[in-house]
């Protein structure tokens, strides 16, 4: 009997926590687009234009800045991330609040 009991809680437990997990990774969006920003010593924003500065992921953004850093050691080098729009929650409202 207690087998049984274990198994449908087990059971429970599992349905109830995969659910809450797609729900909350059902409107996450990830940033599009990282962009390497480049300042020289008197903290103003340039533009090089030998340096590749778009990207589309996180870890050769920060590759690249890491070499960047050390080819250039006048210039600070940041990473700035695109941020799309967050999803609205899409479910339809039944009655109107006035």
């Amino acid at each position: 009997m207690w087998e049984i009991a274990d198994k449908i809680i087990t059971g429970f437990f599992v349905v109830v926590l995969g659910a809450l997990w797609y729900c909350s990774t059902k409107y996450y969006v990830k940033p599009n687009d990282y962009e390497i920003i480049i300042y020289d010593i008197f903290g103003k924003q340039i533009k090089i234009k030998e340096i590749r500065t778009k990207f589309k992921t996180s870890k050769v953004a920060k590759s690249h800045v890491r070499e960047y850093k050390k080819r250039l050691p006048h210039y600070d080098f940041t990473i700035a991330i695109d941020e799309p729009n967050i999803k609205q929650n899409s479910i339809p409202r039944i009655f109107k609040i006035s």
